[in-house]
């Protein structure tokens, strides 16, 4: 790009940046103006074929030279075993007591590839530590082992070996890969410049006594999760029909179904209209009940959004009574919402073919329209029915319908 030069007198502006010149009054004003302002997106990097090709992957095999903490103090006794070993000839050899006194820290460094400085920046993604591990005897259910990176000005990221990083339940007698993966690591607490790694750390926590060998950066990819518990797929719980009690009610999901002084709720197979049963209920409010309802979900507790639906749809009914000939019931029948919030109608006469509810068996169709405002109807919990004052009768054949 050439050098723009602007002259106003004996003013001479040079640049590349553009200057916005605004005369008035005789005076000059000078404003900075961007060419650019968009924010280049940084390019994730693509996975390498080799790891050799971007850092020394070999962190021990049977080379001790850049390994640091091979000791006997009062927190550890760390050596390198000529006895046992996974492949070759030799291991580090470890046992430690983070609470033994005077014990400051435990552990061992490794500098791998002769300290020289290392990018591990385009493989975060893509690789992680391998060690193989085994106890000196017997079994341990944890491997208290905090893994720290260090680059060299100094900053740390740390992972620990839990473990979900073992290739089996415990870590035992015999050899298994511990594999935790380099973006586990946390690196923005302590500042790690993952593009200048001066060596791994292993610090020991708590006490242990185990065999390390084969230390190495290998390509890993976490396996598929699968899900311990699938959400069930339901159905649409706003497409009508929907039958929410025939022989029973819709998944089981219904409460309220009870016998006591005031009230017996239940299903009987004495009367039906629609299968082999019904449900029948008996209710004597003598000022001490509390409650008689029941109530159902038709969409297994979870919250149904009824707004699309409120003007088009009713919830409908077989009734039959057992005290003569009335042209409304003390019943309610409502909604709950998740907020508690319970708002209902009574059963008029208006709702009820013919007008007058009898002892032979009728139809109820109350639209939602009916039901005063007060509910959230996109969180709605349950059709709610409750009882007052007393009376008996038999109800099937629930269900919710379009008008």
């Amino acid at each position: 790009m050439q050098s723009i030069k602007i002259s106003y007198g004996n003013i001479f502006l040079t640049g590349i940046t553009f200057l916005i010149i605004s005369l008035s009054s005789g005076c000059i004003q000078f404003k900075q103006a961007s060419l650019y302002d968009g924010i280049e997106e940084t390019q994730k990097p693509a996975k390498p074929k080799d790891i050799s090709l971007i850092v020394e992957s070999m962190i021990y095999d049977e080379d001790a030279t850049d390994v640091w903490g091979l000791e006997k103090d009062e927190c550890q006794e760390a050596m390198i075993s000529t006895t046992v070993a996974y492949s070759g000839n030799e291991s580090i050899q470890m046992t430690w007591n983070r609470d033994a006194e005077g014990c400051k820290f435990a552990g061992i460094g490794i500098g791998w590839d002769g300290y020289a400085g290392k990018d591990l920046s385009e493989i975060m993604d893509f690789v992680a530590i391998q060690m193989h591990v085994r106890t000196q005897k017997g079994r341990a259910f944890g491997l208290p082992i905090v893994l720290t990176l260090e680059d060299y000005s100094g900053g740390m990221g740390f992972s620990y070996a839990t473990n979900k990083y073992f290739e089996r339940t415990a870590i035992d007698e015999e050899w298994q890969k511990v594999i935790v993966p380099l973006n586990s690591f946390e690196m923005e607490k302590e500042n790690l410049d993952p593009t200048n790694i001066k060596q791994l750390q292993l610090e020991l926590q708590q006490s242990g006594s185990i065999y390390l060998d084969d230390i190495s950066l290998v390509f890993y990819e976490p396996e598929p999760q699968k899900p311990w518990m699938v959400e069930e797929v339901l159905p649409d719980p706003t497409a009508m029909p929907i039958q929410i009690l025939d022989d029973a009610f819709i998944n089981n999901n219904a409460w309220g179904l009870i016998s006591d002084d005031c009230q017996t709720i239940e299903m009987t197979s004495a009367e039906s209209t629609e299968g082999n049963q019904s449900l029948y209920a008996k209710w004597n409010d003598n000022g001490d009940c509390k409650l008689i309802s029941f109530g159902v979900s038709w969409n297994k507790w979870r919250p149904v959004d009824i707004t699309s639906i409120k003007g088009t749809t009713a919830i409908q009914f077989d009734i039959k009574t057992m005290g003569g000939n009335k042209s409304d019931l003390p019943i309610k029948v409502g909604f709950e919402d998740y907020e508690r919030a319970k708002i209902y109608v009574d059963l008029k006469s208006e709702f009820v073919e013919g007008g007058q509810y009898t002892n032979e068996w009728k139809k109820v169709s109350v639209p939602l329209s009916a039901i005063p405002a007060g509910l959230d109807l996109t969180r709605i919990k349950q059709l709610y029915i409750t009882m007052e004052q007393s009376g008996e009768v038999y109800i099937d054949d629930i269900k919710l319908v379009e008008l």
